[in-house]
């Protein structure tokens, strides 16, 4: 028994060190003007789909610090995918459910987001409001955070987001 209660601690401590990684350093919050775009396809500023390198959620602990708190809403385009939507809105503090952005979910790439190619998810203007195709990706929570991140942060740089830091959730390239 003791061993177990051992492993399961050593479990818990270096899950705790991998979630709770260390707060974006680096990363520019978005300008206000401007929207920030997910993309399904290679772009030069724009978040990169990779079929079949997703990565599972871990399980949150708590999530990270922000700069100030803000809320969201789910529209009822987004009801199939409430709960991993919601999962992804844990992985920062002080964001709460219950009005402040909206968030609205669609089947088709998101058109309107000023950049090109196939956009999956977009936060306009550091959260007026957030579109997300969930259906473009396996990794709907990473997604969510992600855009939800973008009330803060702009990208920190090239690469796969992983549930690594807030710096990895705020990667250019949503795998899997």
């Amino acid at each position: 028994m003791k061993s177990t209660v051992s492993r399961v601690a050593l479990l818990f401590a270096a899950v705790a060190a991998t979630v709770l990684g260390s707060i974006p350093a680096a990363s520019a919050a978005p300008t206000p003007d401007q929207p920030t775009a997910v993309q399904a396809a290679p772009a030069p500023d724009g978040v990169r789909f990779v079929p079949g390198k997703g990565q599972a959620v871990p399980p949150k602990i708590t999530g990270w610090d922000v700069p100030t708190a803000r809320q969201y809403y789910l529209t009822a385009s987004c009801n199939q995918w409430a709960g991993e939507i919601r999962q992804g809105a844990t992985a920062w503090n002080q964001l709460s459910e219950g009005g402040g952005t909206p968030v609205s979910c669609q089947t088709t790439y998101i058109t309107d987001c000023g950049a090109t190619g196939a956009i999956i998810g977009c936060n306009y203007n550091a959260g007026d409001r957030i579109t997300l195709v969930p259906t473009a990706t396996g990794q709907v929570a990473l997604l969510a955070a992600h855009e939800f991140g973008h009330d803060w942060y702009g990208h920190s740089g090239d690469g796969c987001a992983s549930w690594a830091s807030p710096a990895d959730v705020m990667r250019t390239t949503i795998c899997g």
